[in-house]
């Protein structure tokens, strides 16, 4: 699913607002939570799980295809953990 499965699917549940509204909504919702994410700020959805920021320090990483090391710098990435209601429900679907 992507961002304009997302907007498709919240028209269907809405018809009262219209497409642009709906994609205007999702678009400010999206970057909300990446300027929280950016400034280090922790995000929880209920259910569905909860995104931060991790920090990786700097060190040698192999790129597979051709064996070389390479020295990366530190970094900072993006971490999701899912929620429990989320993982129960995987679980029903990968049975």
């Amino acid at each position: 699913m992507n961002r304009s499965d997302i907007i498709k699917r919240i028209s269907e549940l809405y018809p009262k607002l219209s497409r642009k509204e709906v994609e205007l909504i999702v678009k400010e919702l999206f970057g909300s939570m990446a300027s929280s994410i950016a400034t280090g700020k922790r995000i929880e959805i209920r259910g569905f799980g909860c995104f931060s920021l991790k920090h990786r320090a700097a060190g040698k990483v192999r790129n597979p295809r051709h064996g070389v090391a390479v020295e990366s710098g530190e970094r900072h990435v993006v971490y999701f953990r899912a929620g429990k209601e989320l993982r129960e429900r995987v679980d029903i679907f990968n049975k």
